[in-house]
């Protein structure tokens, strides 16, 4: 059974009296398993009441939440779908299709619930955090932080949205705001995963690979198939200075979860580090196989090819990296690298100050910049 986060609860409804006796028993006992967080038998008990009675929105709707719950997404979908056509102004529904969509990777589709929630109902603030979490792993940074303080605005005490802001912050850089926010919503939840993976995120980027490391072990404490967390200690690994064990964690985490970019590019990474180029390729090309317009698989393979001397087919990979993501200021940085490298320093230059333009204050990037302008000739 795959682990996710329980939806919303629907509101459990009895049938009235005129309904048949046993599909109102087994409904109940429905009721009473997701109470007890059994869904393997609420999953039972729904189907049961259906067989006495096909047309009830609530028996659908609630055995949609008990398929959520098992990891059967297609079965949730179906219910929900067909209990959202008596109750098309439920917000509960909309949040809980878009909850389903989001778990199936359909990105559009529960923008479109989620937003369809809040508008059904503007403070609903789970509908706001969860919305601004899909924003975040979209990118959309700006709009996902509009929406999580709106929900902590609605909502003073609710952790989830502390801590997905605190993911927002830590994804652009803003370590110290991101380290508040997330151990704001650790005070209420100190065992919340995410947010421990957060922390473990932020502790790496501010280079604090122990402290880094202690967390993302909290998270596998609690789970140990937590492919996202061995990823993150093999990193740290790496940054320490010890490849033996990354490459191990790194491995581990692709036993955990094969189909996983971000892990054949940390493999593709050390791999690289080590002067191995066409196991590092081979890493790199499995990313971008698993994920389109993967921009960190491009620029893997612009570096690999650039550190092996096949100038060609960097020049091409970089150039995908740019046409997904133009203003990056690391691919920029590797596309001038590269120039430089080729001994072509008005290109590099240009390149350079593209990625100087849009550095930010990433201090890390900001000296890389210097030190490769001053190696350019006047």
């Amino acid at each position: 059974m795959r682990k996710t986060a329980l939806l919303l609860p629907l509101v459990f409804v009895l049938f009235s009296t005129s309904c048949r006796d046993m599909a109102l028993e087994y409904y109940n006992r429905g009721v009473e398993a997701m109470e007890n967080d059994d869904p393997e038998t609420a999953v039972e008990s729904f189907e049961k009441s259906l067989e006495y009675r096909r047309d009830d929105p609530d028996t659908h709707a609630n055995l949609g939440v008990a398929y959520y719950t098992i990891g059967n997404y297609d079965g949730a979908l179906e219910q929900l779908k067909i209990a959202a056509e008596s109750y098309p102004s439920d917000p509960v529904l909309h949040f809980n299709l878009a909850e389903t969509y989001a778990a199936m990777g359909s990105a559009q589709a529960a923008a479109r619930e989620y937003d369809m929630a809040i508008r059904l109902k503007n403070d609903f603030y789970e509908a706001l955090a969860a919305y601004g979490k899909l924003l975040m792993n979209q990118g959309s940074y700006e709009a996902a932080e509009e929406y999580l303080v709106h929900a902590i605005t609605v909502k003073p005490s609710y952790e989830k949205a502390y801590i997905y802001l605190g993911w927002v912050y830590a994804k652009v850089g803003k370590v110290h705001q991101a380290t508040f926010y997330l151990y704001r919503g650790l005070k209420s939840d100190p065992n919340s995963i995410e947010g421990r993976m957060g922390l473990g995120i932020v502790f790496y980027q501010r280079q604090l690979y122990d402290e880094a490391i202690a967390e993302y072990e909290k998270v596998i404490l609690r789970d140990p198939n937590n492919a996202e967390a061995v990823l993150g200690v093999g990193r740290c690994q790496a940054a320490l200075g010890k490849p033996i064990q990354a490459e191990r964690s790194v491995r581990k985490a692709l036993e955990l979860k094969p189909d996983f970019p971000e892990a054949h590019i940390a493999l593709g990474d050390l791999f690289l580090e080590n002067k191995q180029y066409t196991p590092a390729v081979a890493a790199y090309n499995m990313a971008a196989q698993q994920r389109v317009n993967y921009a960190p698989a491009y620029v893997g393979l612009g570096r690999a090819y650039t550190a092996a001397g096949d100038f060609g087919e960097a020049e091409t990979n970089f150039e995908k990296a740019l046409t997904i993501t133009p203003d990056d200021p690391w691919v920029l940085y590797y596309t001038g690298q590269l120039y430089r490298i080729e001994g072509d320093p008005e290109k590099a230059r240009g390149y350079f100050q593209k990625s100087l333009d849009n550095a930010g204050s990433d201090e890390k990037i900001r000296s890389l910049l210097s030190q490769a302008v001053d190696t350019l000739p006047d």
